[in-house]
């Protein structure tokens, strides 16, 4: 007889949908740094999270990017194993 821990223990691996880490980032970038983003303008490859949005914005997203990383993990804790960089 198998245990409920072992049923659940393949679910502890799982991580959040592109939908929801997109729209975490887009929302810690919206709170620290005041660049106002929909999870539209951020696309995911490979571990970097990709902003659409002016170059003045992206170097203001680049200066203030370990607050934001800070945010967006205490916000979603997952995201640590998907997102490394924003670019």
């Amino acid at each position: 007889m198998k245990l409920a821990k072992d049923f659940l223990s393949k679910f502890k691996n799982l991580t959040p949908p592109d939908d929801a880490i997109r729209k975490a980032v887009a929302d810690s970038i919206a709170r620290i740094v005041g660049v106002p983003l929909k999870k539209g303008d951020v696309l995911l490859s490979r571990g970097i999270a990709f902003v659409q949005c002016s170059s003045v914005q992206k170097s203001a997203i680049r200066v203030s990017r370990a607050a934001v990383f800070e945010e967006l993990y205490a916000r979603l804790p997952k995201a640590r194993d998907t997102v490394r960089d924003i670019r």
